[in-house]
């Protein structure tokens, strides 16, 4: 019984001390609120720096100048000094910093308004409407020339072919509608200049195709003179399509000094609106209303002058008798005419 007793008593000690052993170096469990978000010291990460968007400089400053652009690979002495004098002299009026610039292809002048780095530009017919089609361009004026803002086409016969004229020498206007004057030219041969040219091939061609009037293949002669002297000499063609309005090709000295009974030979069938704007000047979308009132103003004042006239003939190396308001608008009938035409515009620069 004693023996009993002390193993007990042995068996017990031994228990407590494994308990005691279990309880050291014991650490307690995280709970559940435990914040993890503070487990990464904060100083591992970097510290934010705040950036800065540089403000432009206002337009008409020294660092960002008001700049009229033009195509023109090969600008005379006499043209750059007009064009930079002029430059100059709206910037004097505007209390704005004005430079001219001019590019040697209207390609490097769209991908100037493209990155905003021209403002007003003087644009041919065939670059404004490139220009406005990816709207970086809105017309704002356009030159008269020779009395005109715009130009059109004419449709000669010959006297001996029974064609009958819809067309007035009185007013100098025509009698009838185009689909009814040209329907005669139905089934017949055009002389034409070349298939670069806007009023000796491709609006011609825009009015035949808009009303539906077919004729064969065009004679290309290259020259208005060489259009007229084909017709004049029969059998080559049995019509053909000059410029008009603004002047008569018939009546040119390379013309007439050979072919005195032109105009009699040769008369006008039916001759077209004014469907060609001159020379234009456009803006881009960077120029607020305000700016393009007072551009303007000041020009169309300027062009009233003699001295005004001069600088802006020779600045833009073609005669301008005014400068007068242009609507994009005025462009219209010949975006009607070339897409009828079928004319990839980009074919048509010159440059």
């Amino acid at each position: 019984m004693p023996v009993l007793r002390k193993s007990f008593l042995v068996l017990v000690l031994l228990g407590l001390l494994a308990v005691a052993a279990c309880g050291v170096g014991a650490k307690p469990i995280p709970t559940l609120s435990h914040d993890f978000t503070t487990s990464t010291p904060a100083a591992n990460y970097p510290t934010a720096m705040p950036t800065f968007t540089p403000t432009p400089a206002a337009l008409g400053s020294l660092e960002n100048p008001i700049v009229f652009a033009m195509v023109n690979a090969s600008p005379s002495a006499e043209q750059q000094t007009a064009f930079s004098d002029l430059a100059s002299l709206l910037g004097g009026q505007l209390q704005m910093t004005v430079v001219s610039r001019f590019y040697n292809t209207y390609q490097e002048l769209e991908f100037a308004l493209q990155r905003q780095q021209v403002h007003f530009a003087w644009l041919q017919p065939v670059e404004y409407l490139l220009a406005s089609q990816k709207g970086l361009a809105t017309a704002l004026l356009v030159s008269n020339h020779l009395g005109v803002t715009g130009y059109g086409v004419q449709f000669l016969g010959h006297s001996d072919s029974n064609f009958v004229p819809y067309f007035n020498v009185g007013t100098h206007s025509s009698t009838a509608e185009a689909r009814v004057a040209l329907a005669q030219l139905s089934g017949l041969r055009g002389c034409l200049t070349e298939d670069n040219s806007l009023a000796g091939y491709w609006v011609p061609l825009g009015y035949l195709n808009l009303n539906n009037i077919p004729t064969l293949e065009p004679v290309q002669t290259f020259s208005y003179s060489a259009s007229i002297r084909a017709l004049y000499i029969k059998g080559i063609c049995s019509f053909a399509a000059t410029y008009a309005i603004a002047a008569d090709p018939r009546t040119s000295s390379e013309v007439i000094t050979d072919l005195p009974e032109a105009i009699e030979k040769l008369p006008i069938l039916w001759m077209s609106p004014p469907v060609i704007p001159n020379l234009n000047l456009s803006f881009s979308s960077q120029v607020d209303l305000t700016l393009q009132s007072r551009v303007s103003d000041f020009l169309r004042d300027y062009a009233r002058s003699d001295a005004g006239k001069a600088q802006l003939s020779s600045a833009l190396n073609y005669e301008v008798a005014a400068l007068e308001p242009l609507p994009d608008s005025a462009y219209a009938p010949l975006r009607e005419l070339l897409a009828a035409s079928g004319v990839r515009l980009a074919d048509l620069l010159t440059n």
